[in-house]
């Protein structure tokens, strides 16, 4: 079984730098969500961004580094919208003559959701951008919000199970850069925790599996409960590389 990776999510202001939590609360007006995932395999020990674009910064040393499947790497950043230049850069090759892995032009609509993963090799960089609707979870629907996603490049197509559940239960087949929508799934006193496989969708053979814990409020209490909340299963790596296959856990941005 793979160790479990939390990924913690960072929401920052341009003015303030304020961190925000992750309970319910709508996005300030005229603001978009981002939130960025590493999921390139080879890119230890981080990546570094550059929301000026290609334009060299000062002092990389403190920029944001996302890690590569570590439960920190998730970066949200709450206040752009409109048109965004992002360069993505491997640390250290940051200097001002280096070339980015990724130099990115987005659309951020104010007051959308959005997920960039970045995926591939560092000699095939590759992305999938998403625009989010995560399922708001009324305080009498106790439940969760889950999605899968594949970003294991050369990968075939995956299937999901419940442990128990037949093969293909949950996701029948997922291929490289699939993503499904969000489905909940009951969060009650009755049940902490989902044990989720990922198995080759033509062969059955397990790939690894994800015990998402602390599904209920009463297991771990109110501060550590998934409960209300909207979370993404992501498979990393390449097939057959145990050092680099992950299961990594994201706690969505709240649309709420």
């Amino acid at each position: 079984m793979m160790n479990n990776i939390f990924l913690r999510q960072l929401a920052t202001c341009a003015l303030a730098g304020t961190m925000l939590s992750c309970a319910k609360q709508h996005a300030a007006p005229g603001t978009a969500s981002l939130t960025l995932i590493n999921a390139v395999v080879g890119s230890s020990p981080s990546l570094v961004t550059n929301f000026s674009g290609n334009s060299p910064i000062t002092w990389y040393n403190k920029a944001l580094k996302l890690v590569y499947g570590n439960w920190n790497s998730t970066y949200q950043q709450g206040c752009y919208s409109g048109q965004q230049k992002l360069a993505i850069y491997h640390y250290p090759d940051t200097s001002a003559h280096s070339t980015p892995l990724f130099s990115l032009d987005l659309l951020l609509p104010a007051g959308t959701i959005h997920t960039l993963f970045l995926t591939g090799t560092m000699s095939a960089p590759d992305t999938l951008f998403t625009t989010d609707t995560p399922p708001y979870h009324p305080p009498s629907d106790s439940s969760v919000g889950l999605r899968f996603v594949n970003l294991s490049p050369g990968s075939n197509p995956v299937s999901i199970n419940i442990t128990g559940g037949a093969n293909g239960s949950e996701v029948s087949s997922l291929p490289y850069k699939g993503i499904t929508g969000f489905k909940n799934y009951p969060a009650t006193a009755a049940v902490s925790d989902y044990n989720f496989e990922f198995r080759d969708a033509a062969t059955g053979a397990l790939i690894g599996n994800y015990d998402v814990t602390g599904i209920n409020s009463l297991l771990y209490g109110f501060n550590n409960t998934r409960l209300y909340r909207n979370l993404t299963l992501a498979l990393l790596g390449l097939p057959g590389d145990p050092a680099s296959l992950k299961i990594m856990l994201i706690e969505s941005y709240t649309s709420y």
